[in-house]
């Protein structure tokens, strides 16, 4: 049985095609809209590993986009799934995990709760920030006049956001309980006439990724959860970024980490929902 797996956002969808349980591919596609990538995604990742159109049994979509998306896409039969359940349910997947809290950071960031008792997974969701993705370019684009996710990094790899965050040092002379002399106190809080582009850009990246580590962690720790922080989602595969997020959680005394594959993980997700109402399905 051949399932593909769509998270639709506005105008990307990453697509995840599951094979007799195996996952055989991925790919991602940007376009104009929501219908437009998400039959690019089929289309691409049906060609890359050769498998026709006809042989697919089932799409299972997620994601904003999907609310586009009818019963039957490109004459395929097709599902839709909650998008937080496919955040559970794909993260706990990819980290090999029987219980986790699971970060999803796209535009803003969702955080879910996730365990599995048997042949039986329970999802919550714990709720989230609008720090995310979105605010890494909006802030790019008021402050660095950078449009592009790809234009920030390559700005933010040149700079040192010590040379505009305050540190608990710079306030108090040294270490404060479990916090190290060196932890960031105030995130532009050094901020100078003259601060370079490239420190700002590093400042904007730190602030981010410390927001949202700490953010996952306590959502974590009320749930006894702390040391099963699992963060998914395209940001989070990239170094400078998945190494904020993991430094903090572990200043927190967490443990998070960030599986292969993070970026597909709620489509994976998506497809494993599906896969298991895949008898009800075709009745």
């Amino acid at each position: 049985m051949i399932i593909i797996g769509l998270d639709i956002g506005g105008s990307m969808t990453k697509s995840i095609l599951i094979e007799n349980g195996e996952i055989r591919g991925s790919v991602q596609v940007t376009a104009s809209g929501p219908l437009v990538s998400a039959a690019g995604a089929i289309g691409k990742i049906t060609e890359d590993l050769g498998v026709e159109l006809s042989s697919i049994d089932l799409i299972s979509c997620t994601g904003g986009g999907s609310r586009e998306i009818g019963s039957s896409f490109l004459g395929l039969k097709t599902v839709k799934v909650d998008e937080i359940e496919a955040i559970g349910l794909g993260g706990l997947a990819l980290s090999g995990l029987s219980e986790a809290v699971v970060s999803s950071i796209g535009t803003g960031t969702a955080i879910v709760s996730v365990r599995k008792e048997g042949n039986n997974v329970t999802t919550r969701h714990l709720g989230g920030t609008g720090v995310g993705g979105g605010t890494l370019v909006g802030l790019s684009k008021l402050l660095l006049n950078r449009s592009s996710i790809e234009g920030f990094f390559e700005l933010a790899r040149k700079g040192n956001f010590r040379n505009v965050d305050l540190t608990i040092m710079d306030i108090v002379g040294g270490p404060i309980g479990r916090l190290p002399a060196d932890t960031t106190a105030s995130n532009f809080g050094n901020v100078r006439d003259g601060t370079r582009l490239e420190d700002i850009a590093a400042g904007l990246l730190n602030m981010v990724g410390q927001v949202i580590g700490t953010v996952t962690y306590f959502a974590a720790k009320a749930e006894g959860l702390e040391k099963k922080i699992v963060f998914i989602g395209s940001l989070p595969t990239i170094k400078e970024f998945s190494e904020i997020l993991t430094s903090t959680v572990s200043l927190l005394g967490g443990n998070a980490i960030i599986p292969e594959m993070a970026s597909y993980a709620t489509a994976l997700g998506a497809a494993i929902k599906a896969k298991k109402q895949i008898k009800s399905l075709f009745k």
